[in-house]
């Protein structure tokens, strides 16, 4: 049975052409998505406002919990715009970046970054489109940066810049992250991701700008600067979860580099017990053609061994010619490699309890793995302990219940935990007569499985995990429920046209 609940590492899809409009959204959550990236770099507030409220009227109606993430633009350094749309770079030919604003034309290339010029000498490198183009400064003026052609290329209008191993004097929030940022605080939005952070200090400034207004989003740093890699223990420390922007950062460490960089991040989030997104032409090839290469499909099964708690398409969902294939296909991949894969149950019990929820959290993947429990449930408000008992990967589901659900959206983003809204609930007694029917009724256990119930006690005090039960389910009066009834992530998953 293939279902969208039994795939544990998780899909982020960038809404885009491809994917806007209430239907489009519709079918990428039937088709697997849990987490819907909104890039701030494209689009209107008005666009996004329409986006967020489909998604949210989706999310009740499809009983499929959504995690909203908003993707500030950051000071990404940008080319400007050419006579006629873009110009080809020869190589060996001479050129000239200008912080003018001006039109470019050939062998003239005007750019948004007016501290260019300070930030070169001769002989760095200048990389353009995601490093597919590269020059080379051979003279610094007052505006002007003279390059000649290291591999050359079409370069089309407001294409990106990188200067590897700069150390640029720009601010991580712009003026226009600012006013995006207040935007996404007051539409909801779950996680916000900082685009280009280079140190704890950039990850402080955004929560008290969060915290200022009153919101309770969390915060997704982008590794993608050189500079993020030296300071990225504070930085992993200090956000809610991380992304692994591959794009800028193979431009900016090089890219054979990379796959050890990826690793190194991907591991350390999970030592810190940080959700972490690998993201960056996951399935590129997708963007154009109906089925990955090979080396896609190695790619996207190797960030699953290696940890990734969610996998990220960019144009293959936002812009591509077959956006819900792409994201059937990634979770195809996805559950292919979990259902023979050998890597649950990382319990490190070497180490110190950081809390009393921490011990209850390792003592649940513990007691399932010793047990054999086919499912961890968790009571929760916060969804905390949830992400704790994530964080141990047990193969047992993990399935986290509240009637608070902004919690359940949050947690869409997390490894392995399944979401589900119950009522509110007086005792323990009574919220598990409510999971025992969820359980049978959705087909995630049988009569006769054992389930392990994180919670607090007393129950009717919001406070932290202090407690822990085993249950045997024994009720032989309910059935799964007729698969039109059934939440999506439920039911037996379908292909897509």
């Amino acid at each position: 049975m293939n279902r969208l609940a039994d795939r544990r590492t998780k899909i982020v899809a960038t809404i885009g052409p491809a994917t806007k409009g209430r239907e489009n959204l519709k079918k990428a959550i039937m088709a697997g998505m849990n987490v819907a990236r909104l890039n701030f770099s494209h689009g209107t507030h008005a666009e996004h406002a329409e986006v967020i409220r489909d998604l949210r009227e989706l999310s009740l109606e499809l009983r499929a919990p959504i995690t909203l993430l908003q993707d500030l633009q950051g000071p990404k350094i940008r080319v400007g715009k050419f006579e006629n749309g873009a110009i080809e770079l020869e190589e060996g030919s001479e050129v000239v970046v200008t912080v003018r604003e001006i039109l470019g034309r050939p062998g003239l290339i005007p750019s948004d970054f007016k501290e260019l010029p300070a930030s070169c000498q001769p002989g760095t490198r200048i990389m353009l489109d995601d490093g597919l183009l590269e020059l080379k400064v051979v003279k610094v003026g007052r505006e002007d940066v003279e390059c000649v052609v290291i591999y050359g290329g079409v370069l089309k209008d407001r294409k990106g810049m990188n200067i590897p191993g700069a150390h640029l004097q720009v601010d991580c929030l712009t003026s226009k992250d600012l006013k995006d940022l207040e935007f996404g605080i007051a539409q909801g939005v779950d996680f916000i991701a900082l685009s280009f952070v280079r140190s704890g200090g950039d990850i402080r400034r955004l929560r008290e700008l969060i915290q200022q207004q009153g919101s309770s989003a969390r915060i997704v740093a982008k590794i993608e600067m050189l500079e993020a890699i030296e300071d990225l223990e504070e930085i992993v420390r200090l956000s809610d979860a991380v992304m692994v922007a591959r794009g800028d950062l193979a431009v900016e460490v090089g890219q054979t580099r990379l796959p050890q960089i990826q690793k190194q991040i991907v591991q350390l989030c999970n030592r810190i017990g940080r959700p972490v997104i690998t993201a960056t032409q996951m399935l590129d090839s997708m963007t154009d053609n109906p089925r990955p290469t090979r080396a896609e499909i190695t790619d996207v099964a190797n960030a699953v061994l290696d940890g990734s708690d969610a996998l990220m398409l960019s144009a293959e969902s936002a812009s591509g010619k077959f956006p819900f294939r792409c994201i059937q296909t990634m979770h195809e991949i996805i559950l292919e490699v979990e259902r023979n894969g050998d890597y649950f149950y990382d319990m490190r019990m070497e180490d110190q309890f950081s809390s009393v929820a921490d011990a209850i959290a390792a003592a649940s993947a513990l007691s399932a793995q010793k047990l054999q429990a086919e499912a961890i449930v968790c009571l929760t408000t916060s969804g905390k302990t949830a992400s704790m008992i994530a964080g141990y990967r047990p193969k047992a589901r993990i399935i986290a219940v509240t009637h608070i659900l902004p919690t359940l959206n949050r947690l869409e983003l997390v490894w392995g935990i399944q979401t589900f809204k119950i009522d509110p609930y007086s005792s323990s007694d009574e919220a598990m007569q409510q999971i025992e029917r969820m359980l049978l009724q959705y087909g995630l256990v049988k009569p006769g499985d054992r389930v392990i119930l994180t919670l607090g006690v007393p129950v009717l005090e919001r406070g932290t995990t202090n407690a822990l039960r085993v249950y045997t389910i024994n009720r032989e009066d309910l059935t799964r429920l007729p698969e039109a009834e059934l939440p999506t992530r439920c039911k037996v998953h379908s292909a897509l046209s």
